[in-house]
Order: structure tokens, then sequence, then C-alpha cells
């Protein structure tokens, strides 16, 4: 899968998912502006925090969803749904801490923020750890 994408000009079934992945982080990014208008916050609003803390963020839940993510790439996850809630639901929780701090809002705010940002972002890890795996090929 990851050298057909290096050999040539790869084909929309290969780079579909890629580019849904993208597409959903660049409107988390949006949905993370918004949200941060609705609840108000005071600090660290301009396109550059936000864009610096949704950084911050898909990276803590992709470092938290790695060994997911990785065991989806070499074909070994065999859908163990107990898993996957654990580690989404610790995901959230850092998610919602990290919002708190970084633009000072409140955690009932933060809450609002975490229900708008953490959908779209593990759907997008959900299509690069398909995509990697060969899952959709």
């Amino acid at each position: 899968m990851i050298l057909t994408l290096f050999q040539g000009l790869p084909s929309m079934e290969i780079m579909g998912p890629f580019i849904i992945a993208i597409s959903l982080i660049l409107v988390d990014i949006l949905l993370l502006k918004i949200a941060l208008a609705i609840t108000k916050a005071q600090e660290k609003t301009n396109m550059k925090w936000v864009a610096g803390s949704f950084g911050i963020q898909f990276g803590i839940i992709f470092f938290v969803g790695s060994p997911l993510i990785l065991y989806g790439m070499i074909g070994r996850f065999d859908g163990e749904g107990g898993m996957i809630i654990l580690v989404v639901l610790f995901s959230v929780f850092i998610d919602l801490n990290v919002i708190n701090v970084i633009h000072k809002i409140g955690i009932k705010r933060s809450i609002v923020v975490v229900i708008f940002v953490v959908v779209p972002i593990i759907i997008a890890l959900i299509f690069l750890g398909q995509s990697l795996g060969g899952i959709f090929l």
C-alpha cells in the first residue's frame, strides 16, 4: 500500500481515504474556531493558536490511539470494542483538559468544544489507520 503511493500516480482508491482524512482535519480546525467563538473563549482564539491547539490535540489523540492504529495496520486488530471505547474515553478526557489549559474556558465550556472537535479527529484517524493497513484495497 505505502509502496504504491511512491511509485507514480496512485489511483483514487488509494488516495480517497487520505483525501477524506485531510479534509476532515481542515474542517475540524474550522469547527474548533467556531466552538471557541460559541463558548466565548477570551484567550488564544486567533487562527495561529487554534491551529496549534488542534495540532496538540490531534497529536495527543494519535499518541494515545497509536497502539490500536498499529494493530490495525498489521492486521492483528480483531475489532475489540471494549478497548476502542476505553481508548476513546481516555483521549476525550485528556483532550478536555488540554482545551481547558490552552484556552482557559472552564471544564463545562470545554465539553462543548470537545463535542465539536473529537468526532472528526477520531473519524480521520480511523480512515488513516484503515488505509495504511490496506483494508480499503
